[in-house]
């Protein structure tokens, strides 16, 4: 849970940077006594703003070393710890800033959610949950409140109070961040959803697609938890119906769906009822190469190699539609015709096999099934389809 910490950079980032124009104003119209402590800590936010991180974190050593009573200071290098993963430091620097009498209120907050954020990054939930408990009455008008208390509950497996958090703080943090905070809201349900789904808990399924069910946005993803819920339960009929009336505009969805609906639907020797709604699904301009592929491999399999090949020459010259994309076909073509050069070619070459999982594009999480919240980093809707290399012939 270490890389939850990415989420934090850039709110943190942009305090620096505020922090730098105000440090430069104040040493210019303030007093001029400790001008080098002042010039190096003003160096050293200009070098994080920069990304150079150990350089930073170098000069902010120093300045903490050479004025032991700043707190700003202290701060940062703290901050800047726990980005370069060393958060067991960075709760020492913030948890002794956390007992001098003389910070004001607002020092209070901003130290004890970096504390927080410590904590969580240690995996430390109950001790965060105590910090962020002290808070309560003072930060809840923050986004970085919410965030830490979000990540905090979803670390203790506490789901349910974490998809509250969400949705709370899509009422009570800043207006700005309202938008962020329901989408996150939406995209956590639909993934507690879609697990549940996944898992055969149909019941748990359900009550999250309605948590969810008047969210802007949400529709294509709660109809293909509605088709998956269906296609799990062995209802051929309802799932193809799913698909055909609420995902033919959603070919990303449908993508992800037809797999498992193709998987169901082969088992009952129905698979050919995918057809009309690939067929439909194919005239989408943004439907992806994928079902272009799926539907001409349906038709071979049916003995319709001409039809298979009338499709995929009104694709030509689009770029979605390169040899990567294409490979699961022409591996068929090529079984067919296994003395020619062009054949024995192709039994040499290496080319991404079938999608293999999903990967966060983030931190790289891996997972079988497409997720709309990477329990790894914290982040929302950050899956691709992961394409393994391998051998194509």
């Amino acid at each position: 849970m270490n890389s939850l910490l990415s989420n934090s950079l850039p709110w943190i980032v942009g305090v620096v940077a505020v922090a730098a124009v105000g440090f430069a104003l104040w040493r210019t119209f303030g007093q001029q006594d400790s001008a080098p402590q002042r010039d190096d800590y003003l160096h050293a936010l200009e070098l994080w703003i920069e990304g150079e991180l150990e350089d930073a974190a170098a000069l902010l050593h120093k300045v903490v070393h050479d004025d032991p009573q700043a707190v700003e200071p202290f701060l940062h290098l703290g901050n800047l710890l726990r980005l370069q993963g060393d958060a067991e430091r960075a709760a020492v620097l913030h948890r002794g800033l956390t007992v001098r009498p003389d910070l004001t209120l607002a020092q209070k907050i901003v130290v004890g959610l970096s504390l927080a954020e410590d904590l969580n990054a240690l995996e430390r939930w109950d001790e965060s949950g105590q910090v962020l408990d002290t808070l309560l009455r003072n930060a809840t008008n923050r986004s970085r409140y919410w965030r830490a208390r979000f990540y905090q509950r979803h670390g203790q497996g506490n789901s349910p109070e974490a998809a509250r958090t969400l949705k709370g703080a899509a009422k009570h943090a800043p207006r700005r961040d309202h938008e962020w905070f329901a989408n996150a809201y939406a995209s956590y349900q639909l993934d507690r959803a879609l697990r549940h789904a996944l898992d055969g808990e149909n019941g748990e399924a359900r009550a999250r697609l309605k948590d969810v069910k008047n969210q802007p946005g949400a529709e294509s993803r709660a109809a293909l938890v509605t088709a998956i819920l269906a296609a799990m339960e062995n209802d051929a009929a309802t799932a193809v119906t799913v698909a055909s009336e609420q995902l033919l505009h959603s070919p990303e969805e449908l993508g992800i769906f037809l797999p498992l609906l193709q998987e169901v639907l082969l088992g009952t020797g129905q698979y050919a009822r995918t057809i009309p709604i690939l067929e439909r699904a194919c005239q989408a301009e943004n439907a992806p190469a994928s079902l272009w592929i799926d539907l001409a491999m349906l038709y071979e399999k049916l003995d319709q190699r001409e039809k298979a090949l009338r499709l995929l020459q009104t694709k030509a010259g689009r770029p979605r539609f390169s040899p990567d994309a294409a490979a699961p076909y022409l591996r068929i073509l090529m079984a067919d015709v296994p003395d020619t050069d062009v054949a024995r070619t192709w039994d040499m070459l290496s080319m991404p096999a079938a999608p293999d999982g999903w990967s966060c594009t983030k931190c790289s999480h891996r997972a079988e099934h497409v997720r709309w919240y990477c329990p790894s980093c914290g982040s929302f809707d950050s899956y691709l389809a992961q394409q393994n290399s391998g051998e194509v012939g």
